[in-house]
């Protein structure tokens, strides 16, 4: 609603005189109903206004200058990592602060109070905590504020798995998050406020028990999302509607599963891919391919708008086709016989235009092409699982990705180029299973930062880190990192699950990974107005026909909801005269041809001026040129 708009209606409210002011009926340019109602008129032939006197309005569109300000250089940021806060003590059970999971960052409260969760609220932090005597069963479910770290949400009796992951969203449309995890047997999830929801039947044949990560997402596009525990399909409500013959989607030979859904098949429904087969939402199999299980990933490595399955596990690496087929397999490096590589991710790592796979392992993380050859590796310490995970994104905008990534003394960055060190952080130390650092704005600043988590082995580090840019430079970041499995388009902004969840490698083709799209240096469309034509003929009939041309001076196209809202003002007294849709395709550096609009001559009568507004639901370029003032005087 425009500033003036605001005013007006808290002018009605305190005025007694509220007979004055008269609210005419919206009007809507692209499906208008009424005899006369004609916006867009032909050219050549504009709509006839009351009676047969008035000639045809000046329509016609025209070209219109552009702001140079809409089209800034890029800016990139600079890489100046700092240790913005760390959480590593709580109020209740004190004793549970190691962490050997990834967090997630989600919107879980209410911050300012007004109902609902958007972008005046700040993103938190959510992660599972441990005792380190209860690290399979006794995980304390712990929700802290991105801002600073302070407590929003302790379950303290959660009793998950203490080293298994977190999974967040809104799964009973109640705009409210729901958490999700496994305990060594079954789901469980909670309300946003801690709440047990529900807990499951027995999944102890088809989850591993330790280590496991849930997923949350609308298989079939009903409204009603589903949960992928291992090969098991559980309803929003906690009942298996769904169990695979074979794979889990993680190793036999090392902890934790991990199985993700996408639409692989090109069906319009999305599937739940395991290491070695892939699933329905009954569980039934459309393919299994005789492989070893192993840890999954998804994008379009050939362009044929399906989506190919990364698999990691056992020292190896491999590609499989959308029907299972295994395209290449190559052994990992680093990953000798007790090390076996993580859960993979896949994004442009180089910036070549090509998706690449980067994976971890007991002593390398290593980048492949997508034919399999090795692009870059570097040394790295986790002998003691040799399957964690990283993350991608382009810190400073200048279209070249970093990997996140922890291993068990080091926090790493590295350039997705080459491999070279941006970042070797001691601020961490992690006995390490099927974690890995996430990259969200989590203090709702514009930037992205880093959210790692810690435990004492190898150190004296427990709890969660946040690490920002000292300069505050960093790219702006998604305001969610909603699970292990994550995808961009798997999940918006404050936690509600897409009905229809589009596949993420069109415009993507990441996993694991935030946008790393460079930035491509314009800023928005800017909107304006401009006189156009106005017959005052009928005015003793009770109507003035008036028309104005709505512009767009920005850089790009614009495709901006937006309104036109026409007032008469008449001695600091204002009446809203018409609100008026607009078209939202208006090409840059175009005035549109005008819009007629018919208005009442008992409000413009005598008035000092029509004001004309835009109002925008997004933000354009430049918001101090949306406004019009036709002077009167009018119908004298």
């Amino acid at each position: 609603m425009s500033p003036r708009l605001i005013g007006l209606v808290a002018l009605l409210l305190s005025s007694s005189a509220c007979t004055e002011y008269e609210f005419v009926p919206e009007k809507d340019v692209e499906g208008a109903e009424g005899d006369d109602w004609n916006p867009f008129p032909d050219t050549g032939d504009t709509s006839a206004p009351p009676g047969d006197d008035c000639g045809p309005l000046e329509t016609d569109g025209y070209a219109a200058s552009q702001d140079d300000d809409c089209a800034n250089e890029v800016e990139t940021g600079t890489f100046d990592p700092e240790l913005k806060w760390t959480k590593n003590t709580w109020a209740s059970s004190s004793s549970a602060i190691q962490c050997m999971s990834a967090p997630i960052v989600v919107n879980v409260d209410d911050d300012n109070g007004d109902g609902v969760i958007d972008e005046n609220d700040t993103p938190d932090v959510a992660l599972v905590t441990y005792d380190e005597y209860s690290y399979s069963s006794g995980g304390v479910i712990r929700v802290v504020s991105g801002a600073d770290g302070s407590e929003v949400l302790n379950i303290t009796s959660a009793a998950v798995q203490g080293t298994g992951g977190l999974a967040a969203a809104d799964i009973d449309g109640d705009g409210f998050i729901e958490f999700v995890s496994l305990t060594p047997n079954s789901a469980k999830a909670f309300e946003h406020d801690g709440t047990l929801k529900w807990t499951s039947a027995s999944l102890s044949s088809h989850i591993y028990g330790i280590s496991d990560v849930p997923s949350i997402t609308d298989l079939d596009g009903d409204g009603d999302p589903e949960i992928i525990a291992g090969r098991a399909i559980l309803n929003a409500n906690g009942n298996v509607v769904g169990v695979g013959s074979y794979g889990k989607g993680g190793v036999s030979s090392n902890v934790g599963t991990a199985g993700v859904a996408a639409d692989i098949d090109g069906d319009g429904d999305l599937e739940v891919v395991v290491g070695n087969a892939l699933y329905r939402k009954d569980g039934s199999t459309i393919w299994y391919n005789g492989q070893n299980d192993g840890y999954p990933a998804v994008a379009d490595f050939d362009g044929d708008g399906k989506g190919e399955i990364v698999v990691s596990g056992d020292g190896r690496l491999r590609l499989q086709d959308d029907d299972g087929t295994v395209i290449w397999s190559e052994g990992i490096p680093g990953a000798g016989s007790a090390y076996y590589g993580g859960p993979p991710t896949i994004a442009d790592f180089d910036g070549d235009g090509d998706p690449e796979i980067g994976v971890a392992a007991g002593s390398r993380y290593s980048v492949f092409e997508g034919d399999g050859s090795i692009l870059w590796q570097q040394t790295t310490t986790d002998a003691s699982s040799g399957n964690t995970g990283s993350s991608v994104f382009d810190f400073e905008g200048d279209g070249v990705a970093e990997v996140v990534y922890a291993d068990e003394t080091t926090l790493w960055v590295f350039n997705g180029q080459d491999g070279s060190v941006k970042l070797a952080s001691n601020d961490h130390n992690s006995g390490t299973w099927l974690e890995y650092p996430v990259v969200a704005d989590v203090d709702a600043d514009g930037h992205a930062e880093i959210v790692v988590t810690h435990n004492a082995q190898n150190g004296s580090l427990t709890g969660v880190s946040v690490f920002g840019d000292l300069n505050d430079s960093w790219m702006p970041g998604r305001r969610v990192w909603n699970q292990h499995a994550y995808s961009i388009t798997h999940v918006e902004e404050y936690g509600s699950v897409p009905s229809v969840v589009t596949s993420n490698w069109p415009d993507y083709n990441n996993f694991r990974s935030g946008d790393i799209t460079a930035p491509d240096g314009t800023t928005a469309p800017d909107l304006t107005l401009a006189q156009g034509d106005i017959c005052e003929i009928d005015c003793d009939e009770g109507v003035l026909l008036v028309s104005f041309h709505v512009g767009n001076e920005g850089a790009v196209n614009s495709e901006l909801e937006a309104t036109v809202e026409i007032y008469a003002e008449t001695g600091g007294s204002t009446v809203l005269l018409e609100t008026v849709i607009i078209d939202p395709s208006i090409p840059m550096a175009e005035f549109m041809d005008g819009i007629e609009v018919e208005l009442s001559a008992d409000y413009v009568t005598g008035a000092d001026s029509l004001y004309f507004e835009i109002s925008t639901l997004d933000p354009e370029c430049d918001d101090t040129n949306n406004t019009l003032t036709w002077s009167g005087p009018f119908c004298d």
